[in-house]
């Protein structure tokens, strides 16, 4: 039987707002903290799983009003035989519940594992790249795999899809409100994230299934211990 308190999820700004908890009740994870001024327990988007989990443990009745994204409705255009560490890749990713990262060599088709990725979880879904070249790169291969306009925001560009490309810059610059929009976010070069300005790209966006992509994930900075949070 579901308690009966009424909790409501909320994504503002890049945060998830908890209401209808009292505080100090322990229903929810750490990652929430109590914000006096709000009267609402937040938390970091990148948290929406752990807290959903958790107030489904404590049968807690849940109006969930952060979530936007939709199911993705096409279907891939072509099916390509993946190779077999491919399948292995995908696999692995989906036994730690859609999220971690793939690290595979330089002209290995890590690409692939994220297009296999994006077609089994089948929610919108954006790509997150480090530069111009490699968005354009990201938009040839989702416009050629599915049959859905792809969209792209950075370079001047602003045009939000169920399929969407961007920089790691636009991506830090617009997640705040593009955040609840995703369901799957794949970082390329996922090298890169652990910086200070990109880590926001992934605290800002609620997205349940989460994919890295490198070919070196060590950092000269040691940072690369960040890239489990994703």
């Amino acid at each position: 039987m579901s308690r009966e308190v009424m909790a409501e999820l909320a994504f503002v700004g890049g945060t998830l707002e908890v209401r209808g908890v009292a505080q100090g009740d322990p229903v929810l994870p750490p990652c929430c903290t109590w914000d006096g001024r709000s009267r609402c327990y937040r938390a970091r988007a990148l948290h929406y799983v752990e807290i959903v989990q958790a107030l489904r443990r404590a049968e807690v009745t849940l109006n969930d009003c952060a979530r936007r994204y939709a199911e993705l409705s096409a279907r891939l255009r072509v099916v390509r035989q993946p190779h077999p560490f491919q399948v292995e890749a995908v696999d692995a990713w989906l036994r730690a519940r859609g999220r971690g990262v793939v690290v595979l060599p330089t002209g290995a088709g890590k690409s692939h594992v994220a297009v296999l990725a994006i077609e089994d979880r089948r929610r919108s879904a954006v790509v997150v790249a480090p530069t111009l070249d490699l968005v354009r790169q990201w938009y040839d291969l989702l416009r050629t795999s599915f049959d859905v306009p792809v969209g792209v925001v950075g370079g001047g560009d602003y045009d939000v899809q169920s399929l969407t490309v961007t920089t790691y810059d636009s991506a830090y610059a617009h997640m705040g409100h593009l955040g609840a929009d995703f369901g799957v976010i794949v970082f390329d070069e996922c090298h890169h994230l652990p910086g200070a300005s990109y880590a926001l790209a992934a605290s800002l966006c609620l997205a349940p299934y989460r994919l890295g992509l490198t070919a070196t994930p060590e950092r000269t900075d040691g940072r690369e211990a960040l890239l489990e949070e994703l």
